[in-house]
């Protein structure tokens, strides 16, 4: 979510490990200093003091905002030697590998056709003419070819002879013909690309971003502002996305993120990720599954408008987690009907929460629900981390989170809350 603003700073909830971050042995409120975060739970648990001493495989959940959640998140252990020449290295070994060719099955499949049949006929004909073998390669390969000089003639009086000549001038036609389809199907796929404005793509470490739609845009926004490196793919591309790609200095594709050749362009087995947003679900899921055959590793975001579907396709296709836009919607939509504010739900540590913005008034302190938990404040239009609500001044905006829990009667606890507000 991004608060205080619609196009403030992108806030999100993570998961981090106190080791892999550089808190084990800190305390709760040393932690949230040192990586300038929120800490909700740990290891489960969301009632703790704040000079609570984090072990080292302590499980922690964090709110804050989605750059700083990447510099707190795991690096993986720095190479021994120059990182310069270790970089340089693997630049070097990474673009060797790029440019080394990947056959064609099909190719290959008639290359071995015709490799065999030219074998068992010079073995046979060479028996025929009772000759070398040069005059049976010439034979095999003039009948292959419908060349036929004539020059060299099987026996008509041997019908062995005419039998083997014709099944080789017919295996010849077949894979010769074949040889010419294929090669044409090379050469109007070279031209449909190259006609679509399609081109390979040579980065690493981007996110290919496939639809750029309402919601694509957004999403290319937001990926921009965190200083990603971007792929999209758009089958229709507007003006404005075309300029965008010219000034903002990322890969627009003309094509169809479905097909095979379109994503073979995306370099996805370098990808940091994929998100697919297309308006049509299935071609979302066509997509993702064509990314996964390519790198069966590497994160997918889909967007799916049904959450039955969704739930779905995350338990016939193993994806982790997958949300519906109803899904993400839905929540704030119930929220606002009991509490003013409301920016949606959150799970973690077993329970649910309710996310929602509360201003505080100018004559009095804050009014806030029972059991509210503080996240973020905004003084100004500015975005800080928050622990405190006594830290809160007159017309501050503040960000809280407030447990759900059901009731006999069938109210909620953010309801039960917004009826008996504490400060």
């Amino acid at each position: 979510m991004q608060f205080p603003e619609p196009d403030g700073p992108l806030t999100g909830f993570a998961t981090r490990t106190a080791a892999s971050c550089g808190v084990g042995g800190e305390t709760v409120a040393g932690a949230e200093r040192t990586l300038g975060v929120r800490v909700l739970a740990v290891d489960g648990k969301t009632e703790f003091a704040r000079d609570t001493i984090l072990a080292g495989q302590a499980e922690m959940v964090v709110y804050g905002d989605v750059a700083g959640l990447q510099s707190s998140a795991p690096r993986r252990p720095a190479t021994r030697g120059h990182p310069a020449l270790g970089r340089r290295l693997s630049s070097l070994l990474h673009r060797g590998r790029r440019q080394s060719p990947r056959l064609n099955p099909i190719l290959v499949r008639l290359a071995l056709a015709a490799l065999i049949v030219l074998v068992l006929g010079t073995w046979y004909f060479h028996a025929v003419f009772k000759g070398g073998w040069l005059d049976a390669v010439y034979f095999v390969v003039a009948t292959m070819t419908t060349t036929g000089y004539g020059d060299l003639t099987p026996d008509r009086s041997h019908p062995a002879e005419i039998v083997s000549a014709m099944a080789l001038m017919l295996a010849g036609t077949i894979i010769t013909g074949l040889f010419i389809a294929f090669g044409a199907s090379l050469l109007t796929r070279v031209h449909w690309v190259r006609m679509q404005g399609l081109r390979p793509v040579h980065r690493r470490g981007h996110i290919v971003v496939c639809g750029a739609g309402s919601i694509g845009s957004e999403v290319i926004d937001l990926l921009l502002a965190l200083g990603k490196h971007l792929v999209v793919v758009e089958i229709s591309p507007d003006t404005a996305i075309v300029e965008r790609a010219r000034e903002q200095r990322f890969d627009l594709l003309t094509g169809d993120a479905s097909r095979d050749a379109t994503l073979d362009l995306c370099n996805l087995r370098a990808a940091h990720g994929l998100i697919a947003v297309t308006n049509v679900d299935t071609l979302n899921l066509e997509i993702a599954l064509g990314a996964r055959a390519r790198n069966p590793t590497m994160p997918i975001v889909l967007r799916i408008a049904e959450a039955s579907f969704a739930a779905s396709i995350a338990r016939h296709f193993e994806f982790e987690t997958t949300y519906s836009a109803a899904a993400l919607a839905a929540p704030a939509f119930v929220g606002l009907s009991h509490l003013p504010g409301s920016r949606g739900r959150v799970a973690f540590a077993g329970r649910e929460f309710a996310v929602s913005e509360v201003v505080v008034a100018e004559d009095g302190p804050p009014v806030v629900p029972r059991d509210a938990i503080l996240l973020a404040a905004s003084r100004q239009g500015g975005f800080a981390i928050a622990g405190d609500f006594a830290e809160l001044g007159p017309c501050d905006r503040a960000l809280i989170i407030v447990p759900v829990v059901q009731f006999p009667e069938g109210e909620d606890a953010l309801a039960a809350a917004a009826e008996s507000p504490s400060a």
